[in-house]
């Protein structure tokens, strides 16, 4: 049986994408791909993952779809802008087949995740996709995590208040509008290469900016900059305006006064939960003579104003 791309809605890009998906992911019609896939299209799931090309994503959607024949892929969001789209994608299914060594367990299974695009011409050369694999594996009996054994909530959220963190605004520049937030979870992930990691809720109006983004500005506030952190935690819609800025080397807006900045080529997006953790390679760099505005129990710290402790 043959499949042919819906094109009732239009001939744009979003309605094929969702066509094709349909089509292949849903039915199991995978020659749809052919119609939007290039023949040298390549996918790739984080950097341990092989390479696929188009043949083998159609192997890897039959032994899905063997394991859960009832499969279906709801595409709740896709960020069309340029040649590079987002897709925000949550699939279902009742594991009834073999999967992953895993005889059938009858369980069903949700996997939400997001796949990013790269277009050439009129077909995907390239894509790269990510998921909360802890959803697959935990549904499947592969690992566990007892429901009764979990932390409190509570309990978590108040260790982490002990736990002391810079404050950083994390930037990007969407087509010419400069959007950001304020964040606090920020670290090093490596100094040769040099690479560091932000994580930021889906719930954020940046989020949508920083996956269209290729690379993301990060501003380690001084700690005369108070004012600049409550602008960039709250929901305004031009933060922007309030604060005095400059566009880095490669674009990503950085705040002025900050005690360090950097600007980050994103490498990865992992989902993980309520939050994407964006890590990247430091493309730029620069740091100034000024004490850092600290984080801590919910309250923000001036440290120039404490004493080492001889060690």
């Amino acid at each position: 049986m043959t499949h042919t791309l819906d094109r009732t809605a239009g001939t744009d890009r979003t309605s094929r994408i969702r066509s094709a998906w349909r089509a292949a992911w849903d039915h199991g019609h995978v020659e749809a791909l052919d119609e939007l896939l290039s023949p040298a299209y390549v996918r790739r799931r984080g950097p341990a993952s092989a390479v696929q090309g188009r043949d083998q994503l159609k192997d890897s959607i039959r032994a899905m779809r063997e394991a859960f024949p009832d499969l279906r892929t709801e595409i709740e969001d896709i960020v069309d802008d340029g040649d590079r789209p987002a897709i925000r994608w949550r699939s279902t299914g009742r594991h009834t087949g073999a999967f992953l060594g895993v005889p059938p367990t009858g369980k069903p299974v949700e996997v939400s995740g997001a796949t990013f695009a790269r277009f050439d011409g009129p077909s995907v050369a390239e894509e790269w996709a990510t998921f909360d694999s802890r959803q697959l594996l935990e549904a499947l009996g592969i690992i566990t995590t007892a429901k009764q054994a979990a932390v409190d909530p509570d309990l978590v959220r108040g260790v982490h208040r002990k736990f002391i963190t810079g404050v950083t605004v994390v930037t990007t520049d969407d087509a010419g509008t400069p959007r950001g937030l304020a964040v606090n979870a920020f670290s090093s992930i490596s100094l040769d290469p040099p690479m560091v990691l932000v994580c930021v809720q889906h719930s954020s109006s940046t989020h949508p900016a920083l996956h269209r983004a290729s690379h993301l500005g990060i501003s380690i506030l001084a700690a005369d900059q108070l004012d600049v952190a409550k602008t960039f935690a709250s929901k305004g819609d031009d933060k922007f305006a309030q604060v005095c800025w400059t566009p880095g080397d490669f674009g990503a807006p950085l705040i002025d006064g900050s005690c360090a900045r950097l600007e980050v080529e994103i490498g990865e997006r992992l989902e993980a939960g309520t939050h994407t953790v964006f890590t990247g390679r430091v493309v730029s760099a620069r740091h100034d003579d000024l004490a850092p505005l600290v984080y801590s129990g919910g309250g923000f710290f001036d440290i120039s104003h404490t004493a080492p402790l001889p060690w």
